[in-house]
């Protein structure tokens, strides 16, 4: 399984097409932490042989500086469609939705997609003070 892009937006829906706002962020500012970010999307192209079709399970994790898991992981099955004839491969998409995510503490923070146990996509997340006017 090959990724052709991933990266976190304000919203997305992942069907024929992925349709996305506010892509490509990696700061969320915030004035005091604890910080609780009220929405954000997770939104991941791969690319997948014929050998690579049906359920495949796939967790997303959301990870501080030290590793440690910020909320439960989230576990699912990707359902990967055998690819059209004449064509050796098939695309999946997915666009996870993450509600109301608490962020402990002003610092680094990453978003790991793992496919059969395999990561696939890190995505990296800063929650910062935000900004004095200026």
């Amino acid at each position: 399984m090959q990724l052709d892009f991933a990266f976190l937006c304000d919203y997305a829906d992942a069907g024929n097409k992925i349709n996305a706002l506010g892509i490509g962020f990696d700061t969320i500012f915030a004035k005091e932490a604890p910080a609780v970010h009220p929405l954000f999307f997770v939104v991941v192209q791969l690319r997948a042989s014929a050998a690579e079709t049906g359920n495949q399970p796939f967790t997303l994790h959301l990870i501080d500086a030290d590793g440690l898991n910020v909320m439960d992981p989230i576990q699912a099955s990707l359902n990967i469609a055998p690819p059209p004839a004449g064509v050796r491969e098939n695309i999946a998409r997915l666009a996870i939705r993450l509600n109301n995510i608490n962020f402990p503490k002003f610092s680094d923070y990453a978003v790991r997609v793992l496919i059969q146990g395999r990561e696939v996509a890190s995505l990296p997340i800063r929650v910062a003070k935000t900004p004095p006017p200026q």
